[in-house]
């Protein structure tokens, strides 16, 4: 390979992929459209799914004159500013109904969408994925049968006749069986006998043991409706597809966490590596590495504070004990972001649990005003990151006490973006490389959130601000701040970096990979070849693909092979599978 740069797409110096073995992905169906984003069940939610999901689960009605529209209640009630049911209105009664207002205000003047209006804006971008709330048979398949849609959607029902009608009709269209509760083999039998081939259970009843059950008559298993951090629980398990709210989540999820191009120096604005005692075990500097950050350790007792050896993470640490030691931060421009951006790393040791606090918080760095703060929530018993806007919108996702030890060195990591979505912003909080809690929006809305981060950060660690109470007890070491949100490759590399004793420091110099890995997956047509996508960061233009049956090599050319380009520098490798034999691969600059 001396003749040849091998280029990254992750972390390690070759990018490797198995493919026998390689886990089928998790469908992600977006429960109503992206109903936690849109107006459930209107143009504006399907569209918003859009490259978020691979299939777009809706609710089917029948109007008085006989239309199928979009509607999940038997009355329009909840979801627009009219009231009656559907069953009694006419189509022109519904269109002039106001779909959107009730959710957001820039959703006014959104309309319930017709059968062909929502089978139209989800395809070619998804598969529909169509519940039957009321109506026959007939009208469904008729209505699929004028659109030419009778293969490339599935319908859905907890009425199993009525699938078994559709299948008698038109045995050609894919059908799903619905459900709740305990999940038995007789439940099996009579979905089998519908013709349906998936099943759409909820999520309480779902257990190993019934995804077994049906996998072995040859079925697919969905799960609904699926939010928050029960995705992932769902994702181990292994089903199908899961129906959720928020279908960008159940795909993000999924990415491995070496699909992001690092480089970990690109807006970082302050660097407190929390070594100053190795020098000097009674200083109270507490210098910032990066800029002008200077803090101060405020020791209200004879001790030192600062500790090295087994006790310390990443070289020297630096324990706050509550009113006996903690530090100040200084107030200034860049402590205030000025971005709505940012992010905050930092290792901490805790010496209690949230729900063991005395008093109602535990401040391990925080400020009054909260424009960006970490701290331990008793009431919630959770660990918690919170982040202000400018326009007072603010989100606190956290980690539960379950996920938490007491007496070891846990990495937190914060993330902030205002631009995630076209209305709103989202927080995020890690533990130990790995995503646990994710709020999008202002806390309690699904908008907002996308303002500069909140000025007036007066800050400290160990207690709320310089000022403040709620002390926090408990070792930190190597915290950071930047400017911009961290991906989740950078996060894994700054937890997997400290597992292996490197710090941020020592991190930063580190080659940064340049290839980024977006996607692999059988091809469409023949199914006998894997595409292989990858975006290049650096300035090549010329690759080729390296074959091998074993993860350690030897490694060779695939000849005759050139990617394909793909535009915005986004590149395809269609490779011709072998048949079962696991198979590896590397890609290099020419």
């Amino acid at each position: 390979m001396l003749g040849h740069h091998s280029v990254v797409l992750g972390i390690a110096i070759a990018w490797l992929l198995t493919v026998a073995g390689l886990p089928a992905e998790v469908l992600s169906i977006g429960h109503r459209g992206n109903s936690m984003f849109a107006p459930e069940n209107t143009v504006a939610a399907i569209v918003a799914a859009h490259g978020k999901a691979d299939m777009i689960e809706t609710d089917v009605r029948v109007t008085s004159d006989g239309h199928l529209v979009l509607m999940h209640d038997g009355t329009v009630n909840r979801t627009t500013d009219g009231s009656g049911s559907v069953a009694t209105m006419t189509l022109a009664q519904l269109r002039a109904l106001d779909a959107g207002s009730w959710f957001a205000p820039e959703f006014v003047g959104e309309r319930v969408p017709t059968f062909a209006e929502m089978v139209t804006n989800i395809l070619p971008h998804a598969i529909p994925l169509i519940e039957h709330k009321t109506g026959s048979a007939a009208a469904y398949v008729s209505a699929l049968q004028q659109l030419g849609a009778t293969t490339n959607v599935v319908l859905q029902s907890f009425d199993w006749n009525f699938l078994a009608a559709v299948h008698a009709l038109d045995p050609t269209i894919p059908l799903c069986a619905l459900g709740s509760g305990t999940f038995t083999l007789t439940s099996l039998t009579s979905i089998t006998n519908t013709g349906a081939r998936t099943v759409a259970w909820e999520k309480s009843s779902v257990t190993p043991g019934v995804l077994d059950m049906v996998r072995g008559s040859g079925l697919k298993l969905f799960v609904w409706t699926v939010n928050g951090l029960d995705i992932q629980n769902y994702i181990n398990m292994g089903v199908d597809g899961i129906i959720s709210d928020d279908p960008a989540r159940v795909k993000q999820l999924q990415q491995p966490p070496t699909n992001y191009p690092v480089n970990l120096a690109d807006g970082l604005i302050a660097y407190w590596k929390l070594d100053d005692g190795l020098t000097d075990a009674f200083t109270t500097t507490v210098s910032d590495s990066q800029g002008n950050n200077t803090a101060t350790l405020v020791r209200n007792d004879g001790a030192s504070h600062w500790f090295d050896g087994s006790l310390a993470k990443l070289g020297g640490a630096l324990k706050v004990e509550g009113a006996s030691a903690f530090v100040t931060f200084p107030q200034n421009e860049i402590m205030d972001i000025q971005t709505n951006a940012l992010s905050i790393s930092l290792w901490v040791r805790l010496s209690m649990l949230p729900s063991q606090l005395t008093t109602s918080f535990g401040a391990i760095f925080d400020s009054a005003t909260d424009c960006y703060v970490v701290y331990l929530d008793k009431g919630n018993q959770e660990l918690r990151f919170k982040v202000t806007d400018v326009n007072n919108h603010a989100a606190r996702p956290g980690i539960p006490e379950a996920w938490l030890q007491t007496n070891e060195w846990l990495h937190i990591v914060g993330t902030y973006s205002g631009q995630a979505g076209p209305s709103y912003g989202e927080a995020n909080i890690y533990l130990n490389g790995q995503i646990r809690d994710s709020h999008a929006g202002n806390d309690g809305s699904p908008t907002g959130l996308t303002g500069n981060v909140k000025t007036g950060q007066l800050a400290a660690m160990g207690r709320e601000g310089p000022t403040g109470g709620n002390y926090f007890t408990g070792f930190v070491d190597d915290m950071a701040l930047w400017k911009r949100a961290l991906n989740p490759t950078e996060v894994r590399v700054l937890f997997d970096g400290g597992q292996q004793g490197l710090s941020l420091g020592a991190l930063l110099p580190q080659a940064t990979p340049l290839i980024e890995f977006v996607s692999v997956r059988p091809g469409d047509s023949p199914a006998d070849r894997l595409e292989i996508e990858f975006q290049n960061h650096g300035p090549w233009q010329s690759f080729r693909l390296l074959c091998a049956t074993s993860a350690t090599g030897p490694f060779h050319v695939v000849a005759g092979l050139a990617p394909q380009s793909l535009g915005n520098n986004r590149f395809r490798f269609v490779y011709p599978l072998n048949g079962q034999m696991a198979e590896f691969f590397r890609v290099e600059i020419e």
